[in-house]
């Protein structure tokens, strides 16, 4: 699969409190259109774990009949139970996305690496994914588990030729330095943006992140340039975000480029940012409106 700048994407919510494909179609293909590699749905930014398996499924398959460059879709198919995130991931193949990216179970956060890869062979075994088409999932603050090297080491082992890579939300540059010396061919991409070109040096092949769809082109521009100016102002617009909870901030900030206020509509738990962190939002992005969308 291709590296470079992936957006991490909102799910737009109908008042159902269902994904709305009708909506998402528009968006996805103007950020492929304006500076994003590719697309990587239902992920933590859109919210996955807040819909049931049918919901994700439904979504999945609405959006391949919109015209979306499948080769430059990526689709989170994580769940905390087995057969969910076989269905999900079936489905992910089934629908033609490049990459079913996969969370490890996130309930029993005390599970072992035999575990964690019993996991993964009862998954291969139900699904069949084709090669090169799983990246594993690392975000340890959600999931509770890490892809440590050791264990990308015995994953990749037991099951070549299946995993191409690997998204790294814990934004850990030692680990992405050891899995990287390891496996110098592996797909690794960092889970944020504000240090792109260090991440570049380290052997990342680009990035997957909610905010990268704020600013793709600035963020292309200063992957492939190496331009350290364009990284700068990238790293300061990103931490401009900082101090409000990120998938509200990101609803808030997405509405108002889209002048859609359907946008702000999350899924329970989650809540909108409240008046305060709007104002604070405002001030702290303001700086930056020029290189918005």
């Amino acid at each position: 699969m291709r590296g470079g700048i992936w957006s991490a994407v909102l799910t737009p919510i109908g008042v159902d409190l269902a994904p709305d494909a009708s909506t998402a179609l528009p968006y996805y293909h103007e950020l492929l259109e304006h500076g994003s590699d590719g697309i990587n749905l239902l992920g933590t930014t859109g919210e996955a774990m807040s819909f049931s398996t049918d919901q994700r499924m439904k979504f999945m398959e609405s959006l391949t009949s919109g015209g979306l460059p499948m080769e430059r879709m990526m689709v989170g198919t994580g769940a905390a139970s087995l057969d969910a995130a076989a269905r999900l991931t079936r489905c992910a193949v089934d629908c033609g996305f490049v990459a079913a990216l996969i969370m490890p179970p996130f309930f029993f956060r005390d599970a072992l690496d035999d575990g964690i890869v019993h996991f993964f062979d009862a998954l291969f075994s139900q699904v069949n994914p084709p090669p090169q088409g799983v990246l594993l999932y690392n975000f340890p603050r959600m999931s509770g588990i890490t892809f440590h090297a050791l264990l990308v080491d015995r994953l990749l082992r037991e099951f070549p030729g299946i995993i191409a890579g690997m998204k790294d939300s814990s934004n850990d540059a030692a680990l992405q330095t050891e899995v990287l010396s390891r496996h110098p061919k592996l797909s690794v991409f960092p889970g944020f943006e504000g240090d792109l070109l260090a991440a570049k040096a380290r052997g990342a092949v680009g990035c997957i992140s909610g905010s990268v769809s704020l600013w793709p082109r600035l963020a292309r521009a200063a992957f492939i340039d190496e331009d350290e100016t364009k990284a700068e102002t990238l790293t300061k617009a990103r931490n401009a975000l900082d101090g409000v909870p990120f998938v509200p901030a990101m609803r808030y900030l997405t509405a108002n480029l889209r002048r859609d206020p359907t946008w702000l509509r999350g899924m329970p738990p989650l809540m909108p940012v409240s008046d305060s962190q709007q104002r604070a939002l405002d001030l702290a992005i303001e700086p930056f409106r020029g290189i918005l969308g």
